[in-house]
């Protein structure tokens, strides 16, 4: 019996995949890009993972001595998040970038310890990976408060004593997060849930235009108009029960924790997001690089991305910690971001080395190899995991029959950046006569 199809054709046709081999035991994945002219391209992405827990005695002092774990870390399937989706820091973005033109240098799950061990008000953290030298301040809670002797103003506490702070950006300055607060309010106003009478719908409906507007720079982080969470939440509760633990930490009206170096938070209202993990996708000044996506687009330009499409939007570390492609052998040094129990003074090790390099056959013409740059480098401090992502792009319009990832000395056979265009060209001329390959 027939059976009716659920597939869309694809609107864009695509390019022929080659045969596909992996000489590695690392976790790797080929896929094709279209780019916003059109053009195909063959992409390999590769992650190779190395442990950091094991330390070994140095002439420069205890290191990390980098060893494979027990199982090698997969790719990235999917954007990940410390919780909901799009309300909390982002983990880790997705390895199936099309393109990098830089390498983004990550510090993920990572905390920062006090250097004595004991509770602190405020000490400094930094890192250093080649050239990127980051620096900044931490400090133990903190919030906005009702001062009687300002009659009722806010006026910022002080820093409790802390002996760890989690870096993420809800403990930068930003917000205020009402991201969940502004998606209820919409479906209240929309009857979508809740069984609300029109005036109650109506009253939703004002409560949502009543909120701030997103601070794009950050906007899950906190000490941007400190009321508007409480505010957010009464709102909320004229319509539904609002758990009483959650109000009461909502009341307390959190103030950053993560600041500048030698420059304090005082309640600034123009103040920097210090970060050392992924910036959201909507977060600005990044999704200004993803391009227009205006009616004109979906008419004329969809499915590909926007014409003015600038491929740095697939870079999603902070600016400062975007980097040329490393080589390795780059010195990385960590201060302050484990714990004394484990190891006291600064973490410090080299980036491994590999020569991975993806071996590429054409229809007719030469063996090439593609270069697989370093395109992302992490280090889990959660897992003590650092991962190294690698990443090829090839064009399709060399007709390329097969592809071969392994680790062939750097400076291998004719590189694919020099003869791309030649392969291209004797391509089309042979287009028609026949040919075999190597």
């Amino acid at each position: 019996m027939a059976q009716p199809s659920h597939a869309l054709p694809s609107p864009i046709d695509a390019a022929s995949v080659p045969e596909v081999i992996n000489h590695t035991q690392w976790p790797s994945q080929y896929f094709q890009h279209v780019d916003p002219h059109g053009d195909i391209f063959h992409v390999m992405v590769s992650r190779t993972s190395y442990s950091m827990l094991d330390l070994e005695q140095t002439d420069k002092g205890m290191v990390p001595r980098l060893l494979p774990p027990q199982e090698q870390v997969p790719l990235c399937q999917a954007d990940q998040f410390q919780g909901e989706v799009n309300e909390t820091s982002t983990v880790q973005e997705s390895d199936f970038a099309p393109y990098k033109p830089k390498c983004d240098v990550l510090l993920v799950n990572a905390t920062a310890h006090s250097p004595t061990g004991q509770p602190m008000q405020r000490w400094p953290v930094g890192f250093r990976f080649g050239d990127i030298e980051k620096r900044f301040h931490v400090t133990g809670p903190r919030r906005y408060a009702r001062s009687l002797t300002t009659l009722g103003t806010l006026q910022l506490t002080e820093p409790e004593p802390a002996k760890h702070v989690p870096l993420r950006y809800e403990l930068a300055y930003g917000g205020p997060n009402i991201i969940r607060q502004e998606r209820l309010l919409q479906a209240y106003a929309d009857g979508e849930i809740g069984s609300l009478t029109e005036q109650q719908r109506a009253q939703a409906r004002k409560a949502h235009a009543d909120l701030p507007a997103f601070f794009l720079a950050n906007p899950i982080g906190c000490g941007r108009l400190p009321d508007a969470i409480p505010d957010a939440e009464a709102a909320l509760a004229t319509f539904s029960a609002v758990d009483a633990a959650q109000a009461n930490a909502t009341a307390l009206r959190p103030a950053p924790q993560i600041e500048a170096f030698e420059m304090p938070y005082n309640g600034q209202r123009d103040y920097p997001v210090i970060g050392v993990g992924p910036v959201g996708r909507w977060w600005t000044p990044r999704v200004a690089l993803a391009g227009t996506h205006d009616e004109a687009w979906k008419k004329t330009q969809w499915p590909k991305s926007p014409r003015d499409h600038d491929y740095r939007y697939w870079n999603c570390a902070p600016e400062d910690q975007q980097i040329d492609y490393p080589q390795g052998g780059e010195e990385i040094v960590l201060v302050h971001f484990t714990s004394t129990v484990h190891h006291s003074g600064p973490y410090r090790f080299l980036l491994p080395r590999q020569d991975l390099q993806l071996l590429v056959r054409l229809h007719v013409g030469v063996l090439m190899f593609a270069p697989m740059n370093i395109d992302t480098v992490i280090l889990d401090m959660g897992t003590g995991i650092l991962s190294i992502v690698r990443r090829a792009v090839v064009s399709a319009k060399t007709d390329v029959r097969q592809l071969e990832l392994g680790t062939w000395p750097a400076g291998t056979g004719v590189q694919l950046d020099e003869a791309m265009q030649q392969a291209a060209q004797a391509n089309r001329k042979s287009k028609g006569t026949g040919s075999h390959g190597q």
